[in-house]
């Protein structure tokens, strides 16, 4: 068997196989046999990528090494290789931005953008990359705003980013196509939102003009419940999805039987005299119905509490 030349981060050149006395012959054979992933120009994994996103991070940090610092991960990418949410990115691409000229270049698979003054690389265990700030606002200018905001929201919810790293870096890119509304929806980045459907969920409620408070404790018969939002003038309560929901502080939940405990967790809330509305993916892209129907609940909510 082909004894292929040691990495720690599971990436291998073609000149370093070169170097070791493969031949192309040898590579092809590698490939039909799966030993070694083709990635981009020449770069190769040598394990499998686990689905889209994997392939992405891979190709990301292979890339990352073939610009050997003159340009690192951004955009999109540098939020995958950080193991945060994209939405409508495309992962077939990934994204890189010079470091220091202002050529851009587009090539199968990936695409380079030029410098951004003022923007000062960090050195991460994927290598050269813009800060997460500055990718957060990147990928929204490329992306849609709501790529950002599901971004910074989950960067948030980590901790990876503050708040007041957020507005430097849309600072950066002042005068950028979009930046205006990019800058105007990232105020309302909050870590409270765990999930890319919940920070979804919170837009639509803004846009309909619900004031509402995200991640409230509600105190029932069967403890206490976190419920994903509540709307700030009713005891009605807005919850995305609610196939799987978890109880007690984030970092300590545990995960019980989701169908059973779904049910039994909605009932407590209800008993308390709150009308619960759930939402899922396809509501969020139909304002009119979802507002009529959490509107309904709302009236519902204040006529039994009357």
């Amino acid at each position: 068997m082909t004894e292929l030349p040691f990495t720690a981060d599971h990436l291998l050149d073609a000149a370093t196989l070169t170097a070791a006395g493969l031949h192309s012959h040898d590579l092809e054979r590698l490939v039909r046999s799966g030993r070694l992933h083709p990635l981009v120009g020449g770069w190769y994994a040598t394990r499998p990528p686990d689905g889209p996103g994997d392939r992405h991070g891979l190709t990301a940090r292979a890339l990352a090494r073939h610009f050997a610092g003159r340009a690192g991960v951004s955009h999109h990418s540098r939020l995958v290789v950080a193991g945060l949410p994209t939405w409508r990115a495309d992962l077939s691409i990934v994204a890189l931005t010079r470091r220091d000229d202002r050529g851009s270049r587009s090539r199968r698979g990936y695409r380079v953008f030029p410098s951004v003054p003022g923007l000062v690389m960090a050195d991460t265990a994927a290598g050269p990359a813009v800060p997460l700030g500055a990718a957060i606002v990147q990928t929204g200018l490329l992306n849609g705003r709501m790529d950002a905001l599901v971004a910074a929201d989950a960067a948030l919810f980590r901790s990876l980013v503050t708040p007041d790293e957020l507005v430097p870096a849309v600072g950066l890119f002042c005068g950028a196509r979009g930046i205006g509304p990019g800058r105007a929806l990232l105020r309302h980045a909050d870590g409270r939102h765990e999930s890319p459907g919940e920070t979804r969920t919170s837009h639509a409620l803004r846009s309909l003009g619900l004031a509402h408070t995200p991640q409230v404790l509600v105190t029932t018969a069967q403890g206490t419940k976190r419920v994903d939002a509540l709307l700030d003038d009713a005891p009605a309560v807005v919850e995305f999805d609610g196939r799987v929901k978890y109880d007690g502080p984030a970092p300590e939940r545990v995960r019980t039987d989701p169908l059973f405990a779904e049910k039994r967790r909605e009932d407590a809330i209800r008993d308390e005299l709150y009308e619960v509305v759930w939402v899922v993916w396809a509501e969020l892209d139909d304002l009119t119905a979802l507002g009529r129907r959490i509107r309904a609940a709302r009236d519902r909510a204040v006529a039994r509490v009357a």
